[in-house]
Parts: C-alpha cells; sequence; structure tokens
C-alpha cells in the first residue's frame, strides 16, 4: 500500500464534501404568481426545461425521491407557481435571468 501524504488525503476529502447528495428542492427555483406572471413564453419554457431536467439528472444519479408537485405539473403543461414565496435570497427572477445568460453563453461557444 502506498502512503498517503495529508494534502492528497485534504483533496480526497474535499472532492468527498462536493460529492454530498442534494435535494431537488435545494436546486429548484419556485415562482409565486405575480413572478410567474412576468415571464415572457421563452422564460417559461427555459424554467420548464430546466427543472425537468435537473430533476431528471437527480434521479439518474441515483436520488430515490418521491415526484414533487411541481414536476407533475410541469409534465401536465400546468402552471407551477406557488402561492407563497419560500424565503429565497434572490428573486427566482433574477436566477432565470442568470440561467438564461449561462444558457445564451454556453450555446455562443
Amino acid at each position: 500500500m502506498f502512503p498517503v501524504s495529508s494534502g492528497c488525503f485534504q483533496e480526497q476529502q474535499e472532492m468527498n464534501k462536493s460529492l454530498e447528495l442534494v435535494s431537488f428542492e435545494e436546486v429548484a427555483v419556485h415562482f409565486i404568481w405575480e413572478e410567474w406572471q412576468d415571464l415572457d413564453d421563452t422564460q417559461r419554457t427555459l424554467y420548464r426545461d430546466v427543472m425537468l431536467e435537473t430533476y431528471s439528472s437527480l434521479v439518474s444519479l441515483g436520488h430515490h425521491i418521491t415526484k414533487p408537485e411541481m414536476i407533475f405539473k410541469l409534465e401536465q403543461g400546468a402552471e407551477p407557481w406557488i402561492v407563497e414565496a419560500p424565503d429565497l435570497r434572490l428573486s427566482a427572477v433574477q436566477i432565470l435571468d442568470d440561467l438564461i445568460e449561462r444558457s445564451h453563453e454556453s450555446h455562443d461557444r
């Protein structure tokens, strides 16, 4: 067996931390009705695609989670807004704008 340097061990611990499981709720973006009304069709479509892809990715990675109500709504073409806004640091519109910007940047490459 090879000796493990403390630097290598620390790097492995850092990698293990980054591999910790996250829940769908930790990465999902929620909109209240008023915010949802501010989105145009392109933003709503992008939101739908990103949320469905995120859920699908978590499931494919082995997460055994109950399908969130939001995903049922998105799959049925229903509007996924919620009655009350959760306590968020950034508004959902700001987060969606960031997603759109990143999407445009990746398509430009």
